[in-house]
């Protein structure tokens, strides 16, 4: 039995170095993104770099079907032991602006993709009683996002989802985690039509810190893991405020971006 690390939104950021990091560590790696010539890039890389074993598969994770057909094409022989849900993408703009297809994909990466892979590794897992689970979903989950309403949202559900599969999870060895970064340095902001500025820019963090942060945590069962100073005391301030302050200080704070 070949084991594997399944990274999704692999072709850059958080993802790319969430695959070097495991391929480092001679993980095995199935890497999954839209971009088939950046996978393969760095496909090749993990391979002559770290003698490990690469599998890549350029998938739509909006398209029900794509995802459906990637899972049906999986070896039965290879035993995903690990899954990094990195994929996800947000928008900024008023909720009734927002392009009703890009509101769809978005419930469909964020969301539905990310509970379609996790229900699929789970019965393995269960089966040899181990495996890791990490959903990266954001600060975006600690709180209301007005003008970012949706994308908001949709971490909120990632992070309880992963605390509820943490328990259900837990008898059988398997460690669930959901990994809660303020913002990053990669191409998330520029697909999203939203740059961080003044304070908030000040405080970007690096992605491979954020990974490294992350592996560490899933390694030693922590629930969630926060990077970043500023962030955990952000994360404090959220259980104190209530929830209709946070809604009007994030609309406050996201009417300056653009």
């Amino acid at each position: 039995m070949t084991t594997f690390t399944l990274i999704t939104g692999a072709s850059s950021g958080l993802g790319k170095d969430f695959a070097l990091e495991y391929a480092k560590a001679k993980q095995n790696l199935i890497l999954v993104a839209r971009r088939k010539d950046r996978l393969d890039e760095l496909a090749e890389t993990c391979r002559t770099t770290y003698n490990v074993r690469v599998e890549v598969f350029a998938v739509d994770l909006a398209q029900a079907e794509a995802v459906s057909t990637f899972l049906d094409n999986l070896d039965p022989a290879w035993f995903i032991d690990r899954l990094i849900n990195n994929a996800g993408f947000g928008w900024h703009g008023s909720y009734e602006d927002s392009d009703p297809e890009t509101l769809t994909s978005m419930i469909d990466v964020n969301v539905k993709a990310l509970s379609v892979l996790a229900y699929h590794v789970i019965p393995a897992m269960k089966t040899n009683r181990q495996g890791e689970i990490l959903n990266v979903a954001s600060m975006a989950a600690f709180t209301p996002g007005p003008y970012m309403t949706e994308y908001y949202a949709t971490k909120a559900y990632v992070l309880s989802f992963s605390m509820a599969l943490r328990e259900e999870l837990k008898p059988y060895g398997i460690k669930v985690a959901a990994l809660c970064p303020g913002p990053v340095h990669t191409e998330f902001f520029k697909v999203a039509a939203n740059t961080p500025n003044g304070l908030m820019g000040a405080i970007t963090l690096e992605s491979l810190p954020v990974v490294r942060k992350a592996i560490r945590g899933l390694a030693r069962n922590h629930s969630v893991t926060v990077p970043g100073l500023p962030f955990k005391l952000g994360r404090v301030a959220m259980k104190l405020v209530p929830r209709s302050i946070s809604a009007k200080i994030i609309a406050n704070v996201q009417k300056t971006r653009g």
